[in-house]
């Protein structure tokens, strides 16, 4: 059982070969194992940590829907934009990384793991020969966050005021969601005394 499948937690999708998490409840950070990561509803996680795969929590979801949607619209229409939305989209779309990444006990082997992964394809939009991997991860979950998780987005009313003046389109396409039929074996919840499991966001 991974540290993850102590809490409350529903499963979103896969990115690549990591599962991606929302917890439903707040995730104390205890020293179970190597791959131990607190976290709470306003985050995703990346990995299970303990028992699965060290844990990647993703903070400030707002950061990874404004970096896409800047990514998103044309150079002409990002220069149609007032100085004060440029300057508000540039806190947002280009964050420190160290602020909206918190790599859970990671190994050298794991990070060079996810950098094949992001690379070779095994995805929509496999990354670029200049782009690195945090900008990556940055669009690939901004555009989830947009289009399947618009209320884990703080900023959500103030990108739609700024953005709704121009058609755009998913571009990224790298996360995959079981279809229909598909056995339903992650996620749980404690409803009413009993531990339920195959808590999944969609389908």
């Amino acid at each position: 059982m991974s540290h993850i499948d102590s809490y409350d937690h529903e499963y979103i999708g896969h990115l690549g070969y990591l599962p991606i998490y929302h917890p439903l409840q707040e995730i104390e950070k205890v020293k179970w194992g190597d791959y131990d990561f607190g976290a709470d509803p306003t985050n995703l996680v990346l990995g299970g940590g303990s028992g699965e795969h060290p844990g990647l929590v993703l903070h400030k979801l707002e950061c990874f829907a404004a970096k896409f949607l800047l990514e998103a619209i044309t150079e002409k229409q990002e220069t149609s934009l007032s100085d004060e939305d440029r300057e508000y989209l540039a806190d947002l779309a280009y964050p420190n990384y160290t602020e909206v990444f918190e790599f859970c006990e990671w190994r050298v082997d794991e990070f060079s793991s996810l950098h094949e992964m992001a690379k070779t394809g095994v995805t929509g939009e496999p990354l670029k020969e200049d782009q690195r991997v945090e900008e990556w991860l940055l669009l690939s979950i901004g555009e989830l966050i947009h289009y399947s998780l618009p209320e884990l987005n703080p900023e959500k009313e103030k990108l739609d005021q700024i953005f709704g003046q121009f058609d755009f389109y998913p571009f990224m396409e790298n996360v995959s969601i079981p279809p229909p039929g598909y056995p339903k074996l992650r996620g749980r919840l404690v409803k009413d005394g009993e531990t339920v499991w195959g808590v999944h966001r969609f389908n």
